[in-house]
């Protein structure tokens, strides 16, 4: 998307999963992490802008991208375990980690179990603390029907729910090229991983990582409503101590696609108060 010139590389993890990657810049290390289903790719419209002045590392999640389509390991434990392995092979000390959508799951995850002063700070993007309703929250998007209805679809009719979600993630209307790329990604990774990926995540609890985090973060948040409200933002930023809260006015679930100038001068300035 939008011709993005990198190398991506190829990084094994310690059970052998190879995981593609990109590094790119020197400075001080920002960590990207994308969402379900999705790709590195998807941050092609900052991993330039950000290594003018940063380290720039980003990588497939196991069972995306360009990385190895493993039969196991799709949980939001292992995905971590996947960060903390990157963090440490590559050398990146304490970097600032930006996860999206289910990167943000996945950051919470690696707080609850690598500990506190895992990373200069992080920033949150495009996610609620939970998919899923629940007695302890009640502001997801979903219950468990509508999850099974997803699945449903993932499994049976997939390429057009595909289309449809990409089209409710941003506030205007893609192109019809940008709509064609985006749904090839999201296809990339198998419906099966695609399947169990989806539930992981919806039921992953994240609660118990907010009052750990003891470092900055940012959460960053679009205010149009055909995915997720601006109301889950606030929700976080009232629950996670000192946090900063950044609304993206004209964007959807994809602030770092649709308003990247803002995204990458915000994530820029803020590395810089960390350094």
């Amino acid at each position: 998307m939008d011709g993005a010139k990198y190398t991506e590389r190829e990084f094994q993890g310690r059970d052998g999963t190879r995981l593609a990657y990109v590094d790119e810049g020197e400075g001080s290390p920002i960590l990207l992490l994308h969402g379900w289903s999705s790709s590195l790719r998807w941050f092609n419209r900052n991993i330039a802008t950000l290594a003018r002045d940063h380290r720039v590392v980003a990588f497939d999640f196991r069972g995306h991208g360009s990385s190895d389509k493993t039969e196991s390991g799709h949980t939001m434990t292992r995905y971590a375990q996947d960060v903390h392995d990157i963090v440490e092979g590559l050398e990146l000390g304490r970097p600032l980690m930006a996860g999206w959508s289910m990167g943000s799951i996945v950051l919470w995850n690696y707080v609850q179990q690598f500990g506190q002063g895992q990373a200069s700070g992080m920033v949150f993007v495009g996610q609620s603390a939970s998919d899923l309703i629940t007695p302890d929250y009640e502001h997801g998007i979903m219950t468990m029907d509508d999850l099974r209805g997803w699945i449903a679809e993932l499994q049976t009719d997939r390429e057009p729910f595909v289309r449809s979600n990409m089209q409710a993630m941003v506030k205007h209307r893609p192109t019809a090229e940008a709509l064609d790329w985006m749904t090839a990604d999201y296809l990339r990774t198998p419906a099966h991983t695609a399947a169990l990926v989806l539930y992981q995540q919806t039921v992953e609890n994240a609660l118990p990582a907010f009052p750990r985090i003891d470092f900055p973060t940012q959460v960053h948040f679009g205010t149009d409503p055909k995915m997720y409200r601006i109301e889950h933002g606030h929700w976080l930023a009232e629950h996670i101590h000192g946090t900063e809260l950044v609304v993206f006015e004209d964007s959807g679930h994809v602030p770092m696609w649709e308003e990247p100038d803002r995204f990458n001068e915000t994530v820029h300035r803020f590395a810089q108060q960390l350094a």
